[in-house]
């Protein structure tokens, strides 16, 4: 079956999604109005579209997809009173998040830390806070996590969301809701941040509204140092918050191109029963294979370089900070979004090693999901 499909122009449009339309519309999310669906069967969305009664009352709309893994963009309820079929993406980008705070944990030196034991506090456990979870344990490092509403494994389940978060790495991941008795929305808010350590590397690459502005405040007056993929007002971003952060970008976490294929056609799969791999060209090798004589720590001294030769947060954040002036606006926001040049994942890719590397480093790049090669 053929279908009018409406759709954010920030979805990756596949091949398997080309075969199903009839008629193809693109459109900057947030310009998404009743009057483009009146003829639509299918709405394809992200999470800057508010898929409301009001949206779709006077539509012919018989499925919504989002692209993402939060729905809280989504009537849900109003979808299923409509008899309107829903599906998200949930896990399509869970790697590239992973390895976005990888790289970052790379960028901002934490990655010694890491092969040494270092707790990693996790906020959230669904598939990004477990598949992070279960590289920094590959990788050596210790991780507690806080999720009330998923099983997390008794080894590594905190009693408490304090306690995650005095840990002197956060990374929080949570969905946004606000389902009791744990509601999400400005779950961190200060007086906690009150109860953590100085300097601590603080990550928020989930949901800007998690994390209240009082709370990156007393962070940033305690000398943390701030990590943000994503912002309390976004797509605004104001002055105070941009002099708090040490790495700030633009909402690009799960930007790669694997994770924007696997998400339109988990869609696609959602419409039509019909399954696809959403298979992409394979990376060219990352070049290891110099030897680097770092006398201190050369695993984390060369694991730091591998990780940002795959992928460099401060060249995003750099990005960011040339369309401001002291804050960011919306279009700004967005147009950053819109032309982003999707990267190539890590995982799967080959990386050519020293001639004389340990076994260890090799299994620290498989813990990553790459495959060590010897250079010919």
């Amino acid at each position: 079956m053929a279908y009018r499909i409406v759709a954010d122009e920030n979805i990756q449009i596949t091949p398997e999604l080309l075969s199903l339309s009839t008629s193809l519309t693109t459109l900057a999310g947030r310009e998404i109005d009743p009057s483009h669906l009146v003829d639509a069967d299918v709405l394809l969305v992200r999470s800057v579209t508010q898929v409301t009664p009001a949206l779709l009352a006077q539509s012919s709309v018989v499925f919504v997809g989002s692209a993402t893994a939060g729905v809280e963009h989504v009537d849900t309820e109003y979808l299923k009173s409509r008899d309107i079929q829903f599906s998200a993406a949930p896990g399509a980008n869970s790697n590239a998040v992973t390895e976005y705070v990888c790289s970052v944990l790379a960028a901002r030196g934490r990655i010694a830390e890491i092969l040494m034991g270092a707790t990693v506090g996790i906020v959230g456990y669904g598939h990004v806070g477990r598949q992070l979870a279960g590289v920094i344990l590959a990788l050596g490092g210790n991780v507690t996590v806080w999720d009330p509403w998923e099983t997390v494994p008794p080894d590594i389940k905190s009693s408490s969301l304090e306690f995650v978060l005095q840990q002197n790495i956060v990374t929080v991941h949570a969905a946004l809701h606000g389902q009791s008795p744990w509601p999400s929305r400005a779950m961190i808010d200060a007086p906690l941040p009150s109860k953590m350590p100085a300097g601590q590397l603080f990550i928020n690459a989930a949901r800007g509204e998690l994390v209240t502005e009082a709370a990156l405040q007393a962070l940033a007056e305690n000398s943390a140092d701030i990590v943000l993929d994503v912002w309390p007002d976004e797509p605004s971003v104001s002055a105070a918050q941009l002099a708090m952060v040490s790495v700030g970008t633009a909402h690009i976490a799960g930007y790669t191109l694997g994770a924007k294929v696997a998400a339109t056609n988990m869609l696609v799969h959602a419409l039509t029963g019909k399954r696809f791999g959403g298979e992409i060209s394979a990376a060219s090798p990352i070049d290891m294979s110099a030897d680097l004589e770092v006398p201190d720590l050369p695993e984390a001294a060369w694991l730091t370089r591998l990780l940002l030769a795959s992928y460099d947060p401060n060249k995003d954040c750099a990005e960011l900070s040339k369309v401001c002036v002291q804050a960011v606006v919306p279009r700004d926001f967005d147009r950053l979004r819109r032309n982003y040049k999707l990267r190539q994942e890590l995982r799967g890719r080959p990386v050519l090693m020293p001639p004389n590397c340990s076994d260890r480093l090799n299994r620290l790049v498989v813990a990553l999901g790459a495959f060590p090669m010897r250079a010919q």
